[in-house]
Order: structure tokens, then sequence, then C-alpha cells
């Protein structure tokens, strides 16, 4: 029986990669509610657009150029390094609240979304550019028309590698910074030099619009020539060997036998592709994913699993360990240095050696089918045969030539129909000889390429498995473009910024809770009617009279007008987080009295123009949580559930105000009935018919926080109709040392049955007040506070 190592000797030596896990759950979803919101610094949007546009024309200029023109100097990409430096700094001293962890990764992904969108985008601009040249010029000079449509011609076909090369400029310019500052500063803040591994960041399938595209993917990895029709699904087929042939020493999620269970991903719906919440914005992802649906599990590349084989250089050191040792980078070197096992002692080297080799024998013969092994010789041969025969020469011929199922004859024929095509004459002999060398190649030698070819497929596994995750975290970023929605998303709280020192920016107090003030104005319809039929213009009347004094009163109480229709006004109230303790619902009461008085002052004018009296009805709410906001043509909308509150406790019963109900006591406002007749029939809820006429109506969390504004004490009065209330006491000082008294009502629900008002209804339900009376305000103060107050209480 051959020996074989155990799977501990086998495994010892390798490095397996933590799982490629990206959390961005520590942010919020912005005002889309699917991505992240993120704002990066003008001064970096502008030095990288301008290099980046020069980047992209001086790369398409020398296309057609035997002398490139060079647009971008060393200190261009010097002023680009240094914005990108000055950004990071920032971010790293900013935001003391936050993990700077959370800041570092946010803004790294973002980063890398714009400059990838931006080349993309200049890309695209470029060729749009030249068509609209092309069409203005073409009828006024045939020679420069002609140059245009040849730059254009090239720039569409060579779109996806100005893309690539301008891509790995800019990668290796922010990768000089880590040799630098930035490097030092992120491992001081951050404890490493980089949020994420970098090759989650510098991996060139991100710089690949197609990595479903041989072309493309092979000026990267050279096994991309493999893509071609001619061979088959040979991802697919290579990922079989490789895991067949290493099946003792794999998890078990990757081979199916059962064993590994601790590392099995969770069971996924058959065919059911992850969202994506992008479109057309990174179209390497879409590209990336169709590529690894098809040699590579979905649970394993959407949940970033992990094995053994994700480190390339393992697969070296089982067929080669010194070249492998040498070759490992330097995180794998950290790695393994960091493993405390120590390598068990190993059987004698010729055992180790004939056991390598068959493993390789294994992988190659299952290779050998359909004519993958010859495809893999000739794509490595490749580049050598593309130098000398021009780089449109196609692969297909060479397998086509090799396998026999092309003749000198159709070769030639094929050859002739090439545009620009190489001497048939020539590309026969440069075939022939590439087919002597394969024929005489030692099997020692076939099998070394082998390894190396599978070292190359597993490089290309795993940046198609990094690229995927990448993707995936940027297509959780949205970066804001708009003023109105860096507005909107900032007034939601939404918006993580990112700006360079002495950028401020536009700087937005975040809302910790609100309060609500509806005023319903009643009896508007009958003034307007009126005034209409004297000549006169109901606008500028109430204008004058109405919403010029409220609006003047705004400043005074730090309110925002909401909305204002023809018989509302709805206005709110903030306080702001790092404030002290705020008097939100105070300020609303008061302000509400002031609202009163307003009206007060119009009937009595209104009375002398013989005009009908307004009612008023003003509800309080009051909510602990941030509002959100809306902008419509810039003018931002609140969205609050005590809107709709507020709105509730402002309106009155029309089946009351019809059948002439009124409180027992004079000094009472509001008041709330349950419909003993019909209240049954409405429904849970809706039994109730409130009343509001010239009085102010608060819900119960808005007074909960008022007992937490101010101290309130309680008592009873023995007025008509007061019996049965609880009336809160209390004050406040203003800025200007003016002391402020609210006292509240608190009453219970009572029956009603068309007519008259009855015994408390059986829920026991309630209601509160402010009083706005002032008779009853003062005798109240003088029973809470034994006469205190004096002149200066309002």
């Amino acid at each position: 029986m051959p020996w074989r190592p155990s799977p501990a000797e086998v495994l010892a030596p390798l490095v397996r990669p933590d799982p490629w896990a990206i959390s961005l759950a520590a942010f919020g979803k912005g005002i889309d509610n699917a991505h992240i919101d993120c704002l990066l610094s003008p001064r970096f949007l502008t030095q990288a657009g301008e290099t980046i546009r020069k980047l992209v024309r001086e790369d398409a200029a020398s296309l057609s150029r035997r002398i490139p023109e060079q647009l971008v100097g060393a200190e261009d990409l010097a002023a680009l390094r240094d914005t990108y430096l000055r950004l990071f700094d920032c971010a790293l001293e900013r935001h003391p609240g936050r993990d700077p962890r959370d800041n570092a990764l946010l803004l790294q992904f973002a980063v890398l979304k714009y400059l990838l969108q931006l080349v993309a985008a200049e890309t695209q601009s470029l060729q749009e550019t030249l068509k609209t040249q092309l069409q203005s010029d073409l009828a006024t000079d045939a020679a420069l028309s002609t140059d245009l449509h040849e730059q254009l011609v090239l720039v569409t076909r060579q779109a996806q590698g100005i893309q690539r090369r301008v891509g790995q400029l800019l990668f290796r310019e922010v990768r000089k910074l880590e040799s630098t500052r930035l490097q030092n500063v992120r491992s001081a803040v951050l404890g490493a030099a980089w949020p994420v591994t970098d090759t989650l960041l510098f991996n060139p399938i991100l710089l690949i619009p197609d990595p479903g595209e041989g072309l493309a993917l092979a000026g990267d990895y050279p096994l991309g020539w493999l893509a071609g029709p001619a061979i088959g699904d040979w991802l697919a087929q290579t990922g079989r060997c490789l895991t067949q042939t290493f099946a003792p020493w794999l998890p078990g999620w990757m081979t199916g036998d059962g064993e590994g269970a601790e590392d099995a991903p969770p069971a996924q719906p058959p065919g059911h592709p992850k969202e994506r919440r992008d479109q057309g914005q990174l179209r390497g992802f879409v590209a990336t994913e169709i590529l690894l649906e098809r040699f590579v599990a979905r649970e394993e590349y959407q949940q970033g699993l992990t094995s053994w084989l994700d480190e390339p250089a393992n697969l070296r050191l089982l067929l080669d360990p010194e070249t492998a040792r040498h070759n490992w980078t330097g995180e794998t070197q950290a790695l393994v240095r960091s493993q405390t096992p120590a390598a068990p002692a190993r059987p004698p080297p010729p055992d180790w050696a004939r056991w390598r080799r068959e493993l390789l024998e294994e992988v190659a013969a299952g290779l050998q089918d359909d004519g993958r092994r010859r495809a893999i010789e000739i794509t490595y041969a490749l580049p050598g045969l593309r130098t000398q025969l021009g780089q449109s020469f196609p692969l297909s011929l060479v397998l086509d030539y090799a396998d026999g199922r092309l003749t000198r004859r159709r070769l030639e024929q094929r050859l002739a129909a090439l545009r620009g095509g190489p001497d048939p004459l020539a590309v026969l002999q440069t075939l022939e000889r590439l087919q002597a060398l394969r024929l005489r190649q030692t099997p020692a030698a076939a099998l070394d390429l082998i390894g190396h070819y599978l070292v190359d497929f597993l490089t290309l596994r795993r940046d198609l498995k990094l690229a995927y995750k990448t993707f995936e975290t940027l297509d959780a970023i949205r970066l804001l473009e708009t003023d109105d929605e860096a507005r909107l998303s900032r007034s939601n709280g939404s918006l993580h910024e990112f700006h360079c020192r002495g950028e401020g920016g536009p700087q937005t107090r975040r809302i910790r809770s609100h309060a609500v003030l509806k005023a319903d104005v009643r009896g508007s319809t009958l003034i307007t009617e009126e005034l209409r039929a004297r000549g006169l213009n109901p606008a500028s009347h109430f204008s004058l009279n109405f919403f010029d004094p409220v609006n003047r009163l705004l400043p005074e109480f730090e309110a925002e007008k909401l909305f204002v229709e023809g018989d509302a006004v709805i206005l709110a109230l903030y306080e702001y987080v790092d404030d002290g303790p705020g008097l939100a619902v105070a300020r609303a009461c008061r302000l509400a009295r002031k609202i009163l008085q307003v009206v007060n002052v119009q009937n009595a004018r209104n009375r002398q123009l013989k005009l009908p009296d307004l009612e008023l009805g003003i509800g309080i709410s009051f909510s602990r949580r941030e509002p959100n906001f809306l902008y419509d043509e810039g003018r931002r909308i609140m969205i609050s559930s005590a809107i709709n509150q507020a709105d509730r406790l402002s309106s009155c019963s029309g089946l009351l105000l019809r059948s002439g109900f009124r409180p027992a006591n004079g000094a009472f406002r509001v008041a709330v009935v349950r419909d003993a007749i019909g209240g049954e029939r409405a429904g849970p809820g809706r039994d109730l018919l409130p009343y509001n006429v010239n009085g102010v109506k608060l819900d119960e969390t808005a007074f909960l926080k008022l007992q937490e504004e101010l101290p309130m004490g309680q008592l009873r009065l023995s007025d008509p109709g007061a019996q049965e209330s609880l009336f809160f006491i209390g004050s406040y000082t203003d800025d200007d040392a003016l002391m402020h008294w609210v006292l509240l009502r608190h009453a219970p629900v009572r029956d009603w049955d068309g007519d008259t008002v009855g015994a408390i209804e059986p829920d026991r339900r309630h209601y509160f007040e402010l009083i706005v009376d002032e008779a009853l305000a003062t005798q109240a103060r003088r029973l809470g506070v034994g006469g205190a107050g004096g002149k200066d209480a309002r």
C-alpha cells in the first residue's frame, strides 16, 4: 500500500485565511432605506476628478500617438496623494464618540467606490465627447472628422483597458501612502495599517469591468485566455479536479461528505441570488458573480467562507516547499509565524516527494479530458506567440491547429481573413516550432507547468471571491451627489460626512426629540365669504391679523413653521443632542397661549368690522424620537407621527358643536365625552367625542415630558365642574429671568347621551388640558404657592 501522510501532517504547515466578513452594521440606512449615505470632501472630489479626467484622456491619446501627450505631472499626483492623506487624517480624528475603526472602514470603501465609478464615468464621458465632436465637425473638416472617428474607435475598443490602466495607477499612488505617514497613523489609531486586509481593496478584479471576458481577464491572469468556448467550462473542471484530489484535507462544506459541520454554512434557498442594490453602477459586480457561479458554491463566496485553498501559496508549499516559502506574502508569513502548534516530524523526503508527484499526476489526469492539458500548455506559450505574431492573433486558431481540427490550407484561409493579421508562412513556421517543443517536453516539465497553472487558478479563484465581498460592501454605500440629497440625509441624521481639515461643512445639530403644536382655525370660511362680499381681500386680512403675528412669535420660542394651510398652522419645537434638559413642551404651552391671544385680538377687530369670530383648537403632542425629513424643491418637510397626534388633539366634534355642548365650568375649553348612544357602533377608540374651542389639549406623552421639565405640584379645586379634575401647576424661568406658570387639568372622560353629561365612563379614560383662563390660573397659583408669582408672572 503506497505511503500517505496523515491529515494533520498535511495541514500543519498550511495557512487558512480568516473568513472574509466585512460588516457595516454600525451604520444605519440612509434616506433611500437601502444604502449608507456618504458625502466625501469637496476638496478631494475636485482633486480626484480633475486628475482622473486627465489620466483617462492621456491614456486614450497614447493609443494613437507614438509619443504620448503628458497631461498629468508629478505635481498632480502629489496633490492627489496629499488630499487623500488629509482626508484620512481628518477621518481618524473626527467623531470621538464613534469607533475610529468603523469610520476608517466606511471611508476606505466610500473612496474606493468613488474612484472606480469615476474612472468608468470619465471613460464613458470621453466617448460621448468624441461622438459630439464628430457630429459637429463632420460636415466642415473631413481630415478632422477622420481623426476623430479613429480616436472614437480606439477608445471604444480599448475602454476596458483604459479603465484598468488608470485604475492600476491610482492603486499604486494610494499604496505609496502606506509606506509613509498614513500607515503609521492607522497603526497607532486602529492597531493595523488597514481596517481590512488590503487584498480586499487592491484587487485586480475590481479594475476589470467584465471579468467574464477572457481578453480583459488575461491582462492580469494569463489563464484568462482559456475562457474561450473551445475548451468548455475550464473553471468548473479545474475546481472539481482540485476538490476531488484534495478532498481528505478540505472542510466538509467543500466536499459534501458531511464532515466539518462546524464550518458548514446555513442552508440557502436554491437559485436565490443575493439582493443587489445598485444596478449598473458597478458593472464588475454582476460579471464577477456570474463567473463565480460557474465553479464556486454560492454559499462559499456569498458568506466569505475560506479554506487553505484560498492562500495559493499553500498549494505551492505542498508541491514545492522551498519555493513556496519565498513566494508567500508578508501577511501569510505573519500568519505562519503566529501558528502555535509545531509542525510534526516528517517522514523521509523520498516519501513526501513521491506523494507530491502522485498528487500532481492525479490532478493532471483529471485535466486531460477534452484537450484541456494541451490548452494549458498552449496558453502559457501564448504570450511569446503573440509577441512574434501580433496581439490580434487568436488563441482558438492555435488550439484548433494543435488538435488537428484545422489543416494548413484552412489555417492560411483563416489567417488571410484576419484584418491586419500576420504573414501566414511565419505563423505556420512558428506553430510548427511550438508543436515540436511540446513533443520534446519532458514529463517533469509538463507536471511543473500544471502546478504553475493550478497556483494561478487558485489566485484567480481567491481574487474573484474577494472581489465579490468588496463589491457587496461597495453596493451598500451611496455617494450623495446633490445638495438636496445631502441636506435631506443630514437632516435625518443619516449622513456620514468626511471632510478635510478646514472644510467644516454645514453644521447640523441632531434632534433628539420634538414637540408639535397644531392650531386648527375654525370660522375662516365664513369670514372669507363675508370679506369677498364686501369687496375686501381675505388673504391680506388673515396675513395681517393672524399669520404675520404668529410668525413673529416663532423666533422667541425657537419654533419652526412646518405647514400653513388656509385653516391651520403646524409648528415644531426641537430639543437637540448634547443640549441640557429641554423645555420643548413648556415652550409649546406658552406659545399656545400667545397664539390664543392673537386670535382674541383678531376677534375684537372682527367684531368691530361686524365679522364672525374665529374659533381655535390647539393640540400639543410630543415625541421622544428624532423626526425624519423630506425636501420638496428645497423646502424641508418633517415626517412624524406627532403631527397626526397633534391634529387629533386640536379637532372638535361637529356633533358636539351642533348640539350646543359646553363644559360645566366656563374656564374649561377642552372636554372629551363618550358617545353613550352611538359610540358602541363606532368601534373601539372611536366612541370618544372631543371638544376643543379656544382651548389647548395635550397628549399623555407631552404631559409626562412636562413633568420632567418642571417641578409640578398637585391640587384640587372646589369650583363647579372642577371637583373631579386634578390640577398640576409648575413654573420655569426663561433666559430673560422672567417666570412663567403652567397649569394643567387632568380630567376623566364622561358619558354623554346626546343632551346631558352623565357619570364617568366605565373604562375611566382621561385627557389633559392646558388652562388658559387667567382667573382660574391665578386662583390655582395662589392656592398652590401661597400667593407667589408677582409682577413677573406670565
